[in-house]
Parts: C-alpha cells; structure tokens; sequence
C-alpha cells in the first residue's frame, strides 16, 4: 500500500464520541477509540460500518500544555473502512479546521509524542 499521509501519525488510545451528518436524527455514538492520530486525521474503531464520504463530527478530551483538559470537536470525512470481527477500523480526513482547533492539535501531538 502506498503511503498517502503528509503528517506523521502517533499511536493513541483515547476515547471519542462522534455523530454522522448524513442523517438529521443522527445521535452522538460514543465507545469508539482513536488508535493513531495526525495533524491531518485519525484512525479509530467503530461499531458501525460508516461509508466512505461520510462526513463525522468528533468530540473528545485531550490534553495539551500543562497537563490542561480541553474538549475539542473536530469534523471529518470517512476516506476508509477495514472490517474486524467486532468494530472497524475507520479512516477520517479532518475538514475546515479552525486556527485554534489546529494548535490544540499540535498541542495534544505534542503531548502525545514519544
């Protein structure tokens, strides 16, 4: 497979809540966990086979300088989807970042990185 990133990603096990918008009655999921994580998106399991093009909304607890908590949501598009015999490895592209969801990302990279 051909390696399309333009950011590197870091291993993570946090825990998230999402909700598709391809629906209006659409609730908040939650029991999903981010595995990798990168300026440009993120990996996580789902329950749920979500199909690609899907655009997500996440909502998560990082943290950043100091040992801070914050809560950031993020939007994204599903560009992949692997099968498990319990949950699937979803792949997202994050879209239309703000100036300051991108340094709380960095800032939780950061926080993150080996």
């Amino acid at each position: 497979m051909i390696e399309k990133r333009k950011q590197p990603r870091y291993n993570v096990n946090v825990s998230i809540k999402y909700k598709r918008l391809d629906n209006p009655i659409s609730l908040w999921q939650s029991g999903s966990e981010i595995k990798n994580i990168s300026l440009g998106g993120l990996l996580f399991s789902a329950y749920e086979k979500i199909p690609v093009g899907t655009q997500v909304i996440f909502k998560m607890q990082i943290f950043v300088k100091n040992a801070d908590v914050k809560i950031i949501e993020l939007s994204a598009n599903i560009v992949g989807v692997e099968d498990g015999m319990v949950s699937h490895d979803t792949r997202v592209a994050f879209t239309d970042l703000s100036s300051s969801q991108k340094s709380l990302l960095k800032q939780f990279i950061s926080y993150v990185e080996p």
